[in-house]
């Protein structure tokens, strides 16, 4: 039968309504997690599938991010769109099927990390980079991967103040820790794995315990 399924969604920009690739519940295997809870598939990434580019106008979001423009002023959809204008043909083909390539791929989280920033919304900016940075990594060019960690960090750093969830909050903290290990500053990595600890003690959120794990060897 497949590891895939076609669904269908609208653009909330433009209206447009579209098909897109999904993976089936039942074929999403994962063999284990790197360091920052990057996971490794057994099989196809449902992440590669999970960010969606209208074929119309060019915005680009995360697939369950469908409500994301209802409380948005009529002057930011006017500068999105205006943006969107001047970056839609250097998208090229835009392909939300199961044939997508990692180059288009590239071009949606890098696209959807501009897209968030004006929509004020930090967290998703970051998750974009990071999942940005994921796709470097498997590609071995650990000095791009690390400028997208630390890029998605800065962000979340800038708008600290406006984080509105612990889910933002949490990956402030734990990335913070994270590439400063990365990068050898191992007294900074523990004070940040230390504040995420002490803030969310009781939490399952896997990024707490992992903190405590990586904070163990330092």
């Amino acid at each position: 039968m497949g590891d895939f399924w076609e669904d269908s969604t609208t653009c909330p920009l433009c209206g447009r309504a579209f098909n897109y690739t999904k993976i089936k519940y039942d074929s999403i295997r994962i063999e284990k997690y790197d360091d920052d809870l990057k996971p490794i598939f057994k099989g196809p990434n449902p992440q590669n599938f999970s960010i969606l580019t209208c074929p119309k106008c060019g915005f680009t979001f995360f697939s369950e991010d469908t409500d994301l423009l209802k409380k948005v002023s009529k002057e930011t959809k006017k500068e999105l769109k205006d943006y969107l204008k001047r970056a839609r043909n250097k998208l090229g083909r835009i392909d939300n099927s199961k044939n997508k390539d990692i180059d288009f791929l590239k071009k949606q989280y890098a696209l959807a990390g501009i897209i968030y920033k004006i929509l004020n919304k930090p967290g998703n900016v970051a998750k974009s980079l990071i999942r940005l940075a994921w796709i470097f990594r498997d590609e071995d060019k650990i000095m791009e991967e690390l400028k997208l960690l630390i890029s998605a960090v800065k962000i979340l750093e800038e708008n600290f103040k406006n984080l509105n969830s612990d889910e933002e909050l949490i990956l402030y903290y734990f990335f913070k820790g994270y590439t400063n290990l990365r990068i050898g500053k191992r007294k900074e990595a523990k004070e940040f794995f230390n504040k995420l600890i002490g803030r969310y003690r009781n939490s399952k959120n896997p990024y707490i315990k992992k903190a405590e794990f990586l904070k163990g060897d330092l």
